[in-house]
């Protein structure tokens, strides 16, 4: 991985990326390589990464020794992994109590980007949108603003938490060229030094980003927003420039976004890819009412032998979620797929959605059933709906622990597939309270970053702080009151919109708004 390496030269910008997990997780994260990559296009940066160590209690690098610490966030519940890393470099978490000769602390990522206030007392900057667009801002303002963090609040994409809540619009590419090569080129060089990668084929290629669709319960879709797809003659060329270069370069393509096959030359790139390259590819999860025979034969065509598709729940509700597909749909899906030498399903469901009654539970069960009979193998994961921001069900509150508890055995129990998983259920709760809440659940990150944050630190949490897990997580929200991220501008998912999509869901399945 030769253009990682840059040696240090005085009066260079020391920029460390952190990220809240051992070396063997973190590497594995695309982001942290994309931002150095982005980092290393700057002369006069140095970067270096930072982890934690394998028992927690120490990093592999002191934060103290950069200028700028940059935290990339994807799980809410490495939030007080953040502050102990902090913590372990004699850095005070709370921002008002740093001082320059601190690093400056940025966070961004796809969690703090939907709500950026539970970490807002810890952050200097919380970058919102694109790190294609922020990132290089950060660095080209960094020799004139330094820390005077105030300095950055009029940079687009810039939250500045210590000037208290601004309006503050994501940051985004509207050309995704230069930002399909990035990713590629990242993910080529990481397979070339032997990284080990969660996509299964070293070519990665960004098809595009946010989804139309909208689906409901989906933050990624929407706070991914303005949907912007990748120009296919782009993607051809990538492909064919490495291919020339030889020696097994690429043997192998992963296709990335949120519902590929929405893309309009999704079937023309795949027969270039499968058809006339002859390359393997792999597919993300794909909706069900995009999948016709052609696109399923192509996708086995490409080697992949597993097929990852998401009901989530009853046809009744998947229908006002946004997914009009019916059980037939899935049926024929699946037939059709093994058909063409596809053995196995993935198939992924939730429970505890609002207005979710038995008589839902038992007709994801009948269907599972009628797959089983028909011989289809699957595995099934049945997960808690977890609320969030930039949602249209961001004003409704979670199901309790007994409902959750209750329908993921009822479908555990129907003993229908071949492979069982489910997301814990305390875990849950916390990521639905860290998603949701405000500045004033930051006393509890931090006194959670001191403890080992096993379950039973989380629990004695929840009972200590119960007034903001009823507060956030099983409340209705005001449609008439500011939320904790109203004043974060997502294009394409403003409050407005978000609430009508809300109150046409209740309306169809049948839920009274309190008065």
């Amino acid at each position: 991985m030769s253009a990682y390496r840059k040696s240090y030269r005085k009066g260079m910008i020391r920029v460390a990326i952190a990220y809240p997990s051992n070396s063997r997780v973190a590497l594995q994260s695309l982001s942290i390589h994309i931002i150095r990559r982005l980092l290393n296009e700057h002369s006069n940066v140095y970067s270096d990464f930072v982890f934690m160590s394998d028992d927690g209690k120490s990093t592999t690098k002191s934060l103290r020794d950069f200028d700028i610490v940059i935290f990339s966030v994807h799980y809410e519940l490495d939030y007080p992994r953040i502050l102990k890393m902090m913590g372990i470099s004699g850095i005070n978490p709370y921002s008002s109590q740093r001082t320059v000769d601190d690093p400056l602390i940025v966070m961004g990522g796809p969690t703090l980007m939907a709500n950026p206030e539970p970490m807002a007392p810890f952050a200097d900057i919380v970058l919102i949108g694109d790190a294609e667009m922020l990132i290089p801002a950060l660095i080209n303002y960094y020799p004139d603003y330094g820390k005077n963090v105030e300095e950055y609040a009029n940079l687009t994409g810039f939250y500045v938490p210590s000037l208290g809540k601004h309006d503050v619009t994501k940051a985004f590419v509207r050309d995704l060229s230069y930002s399909i090569k990035l990713i590629h080129d990242t993910a080529i060089e990481l397979s070339l030094g032997n990284v080990k990668s969660i996509f299964s084929n070293p070519a990665i290629l960004e098809v595009m980003r946010g989804c139309p669709r909208g689906c409901l319960f989906c933050m990624e879709g929407f706070v991914g927003r303005p949907v912007r797809f990748a120009d296919i003659n782009s993607i051809k060329g990538l492909v064919l420039r490495d291919l020339g270069k030889g020696e097994g370069l690429v043997n192998g393509v992963s296709l990335i976004g949120l519902s590929v096959t929405d893309h309009p030359g999704f079937k023309e790139l795949m027969s270039f890819l499968v058809d006339e390259l002859g390359l393997n590819v792999s597919v993300p999860s794909l909706r069900v009412d995009s999948l016709d025979r052609d696109i399923i034969r192509l996708i086995a065509r490409g080697g992949q032998r597993v097929l990852t598709i998401a009901p989530e729940s009853s046809e009744r509700l998947r229908r006002a979620l946004g997914k009009g597909f019916s059980d037939d749909d899935i049926v024929r899906v699946a037939m059709d797929a093994v058909s063409v030498g596809i053995d196995h399903l993935k198939l992924y469901f939730m429970v505890g959605l609002p207005g979710e009654g038995d008589d839902d539970v038992k007709s994801v069960i009948n269907l599972l059933s009628r797959l089983k009979r028909l011989g289809i193998k699957y595995s099934l994961s049945v997960n808690p709906w977890i609320p969030k921001p930039h949602t249209p069900l961001q004003w409704l509150p979670m199901a309790n622990d007994e409902i959750i508890n209750d329908r993921i055995k009822e479908l555990k129990n129907a003993q229908t597939y071949m492979e069982f998983s489910t997301y814990n259920i305390l875990d849950a709760k916390v990521q639905a309270l860290l998603s949701l809440g405000d500045r004033d659940i930051g006393n509890l990150i931090f006194e959670a970053s001191l403890t080992g944050l096993d379950r039973g630190s989380w629990r004695r949490l929840l009972r200590k702080y119960e007034d903001l897990l009823n507060k956030y997580v099983y409340s209705w929200k005001s449609l008439n009151g500011e939320l904790p991220w109203s004043h974060i501008r997502i294009p394409g998912a403003d409050e407005e919109n978000l609430k009508s999509l809300m109150l046409k869901y209740v309306n169809e399945v049948n839920i009274s708004l309190p008065a």
